[in-house]
């Protein structure tokens, strides 16, 4: 598509922990409110949505109701902190999430 500069962004919306993580990773919309839910389903811009385990039990039927009715964005539930605490390291986390090993 020429002279087309739309791109498809990858979200999260989580505790602070895990967005700040995503920032580091180069993730720009990162969001810390469950009420930002509808808002980013809606934003045509957001092809991949990442959302941490507490705020996916939060949200779960509006979850499965985006999934039956709508294919974008992917919704991915991603492990949170209390899921992970003592388990994962960082690096294993942004690898997980991001599907990008990090030198360093």
């Amino acid at each position: 598509m020429e002279g087309n500069s739309y791109s498809m962004r990858i979200a999260i919306i989580g505790d602070e922990d895990a967005t700040t993580l995503l920032k580091l990773a180069g993730v720009v919309k990162c969001y810390n409110n469950k009420e930002d839910f509808d808002s980013i389903l809606n934003d045509e811009e957001i092809a991949i949505l990442l959302i941490t385990h507490e705020f996916a039990k939060d949200l779960k039927e509006k979850i499965i109701r985006h999934r039956l009715l709508k294919n974008k964005p992917v919704i991915v539930e991603i492990p949170s902190k209390k899921k992970i605490e003592g388990i994962d390291t960082i690096k294993r986390l942004v690898v997980r999430a991001v599907g990008v090993e990090i030198e360093g």
